[in-house]
């Protein structure tokens, strides 16, 4: 790695630096600060004209430690400049692709935010196998990531909305802390695609009206669920466990599906009781 390089480059250096302090000390008969700056100003070839070596030997340790010395500035520098350019050009190529494969998108869900309950929704979708866009302000969790396609940017901003691929999108998954945000990118969202499916969250009983009428098509208010559901554990353990292990368990035997069943399907417009599903 560039960095490692680097580090061991600058040890070299300061080691250099002490053996020309200590060279200097013992063939010119400087003191400490004289034969310091003598290296230094060797070392980088400033060549002030105030100092230099006088003695036989002197002269002979400067043609040894110049030519060494100008090669490791050189090998720092070059290391430096390797570091800042492979890093801005390896993050470009990394954001290009990921902007191909977003462009590429379709029918796909949008997140928008990268908290708590974001990961939470992120989660359960990649375990579906579902296609996603994640939009967050902060990226930098979100570049250890490997496969999850990404927009940094706010919300809130049409342009990342469509960068994001809003006009494209099935659903979009509201999980911002602040309602506000919520209901305003819910209002933009209808405006650029009045047919995708708008699921967001909710800190404030009120703002559940708000967000209706801004056209969400279900909001969840997390504070409510969460604490129904300590309720619920303390009321009915046994019927929460049950329910949890058919909807979360993914190594049982039995889940629970949704199937859409079309005008034209046999079953449409019948009772369970009346379907004769069993039979099929």
């Amino acid at each position: 790695m560039n960095i490692r390089k680097i580090l061991i480059a600058g040890l070299m250096f300061i080691l250099m630096i002490i053996i020309g302090t200590a060279g200097y000390e013992w063939t010119e008969h400087l003191s400490f600060f004289n034969a310091l700056w003598l290296t230094v100003v060797s070392i980088l070839t400033i060549g002030y004209g105030d100092m230099y070596p006088v003695t036989f030997t002197g002269k002979i340790f400067t043609l040894i430690l110049i030519p060494i010395a100008i090669g490791l500035v050189t090998y720092i520098l070059a290391q430096f400049a390797a570091a800042l350019i492979e890093g801005k050009f390896t993050s470009e190529v990394k954001r290009r692709k990921m902007n191909a494969k977003i462009n590429r998108l379709h029918q796909h869900i949008i997140v928008c935010g990268y908290g708590r309950v974001g990961k939470q929704v992120i989660s359960q979708l990649e375990k579906e196998g579902k296609p996603l866009v994640v939009i967050e302000k902060n990226s930098q969790e979100l570049e250890n990531t490997s496969n999850l396609l990404y927009i940094t940017g706010d919300a809130t901003d049409d342009d990342v909305l469509i960068s994001a691929g809003i006009k494209r999108a099935d659903c979009l998954v509201l999980a911002l802390p602040k309602d506000s945000d919520n209901v305003f990118i819910t209002l933009t969202a209808k405006g650029m695609n009045p047919d995708i499916w708008i699921v967001t969250r909710a800190e404030k009983h009120e703002s559940e009206r708000k967000l209706y009428s801004a056209g969400a098509d279900k909001v969840i208010n997390t504070a409510s669920i969460g604490g129904h559901r300590i309720a619920m554990s303390v009321l009915r353990p046994v019927s929460v466990e049950l329910v949890e292990n058919v909807l979360q368990n993914e190594d049982a035997f039995y889940s629970v599906e949704e199937i859409i069943v079309g005008g034209q399907s046999p079953l449409s417009g019948r009772s369970l009781k009346h379907s004769r599903i069993r039979e099929m």
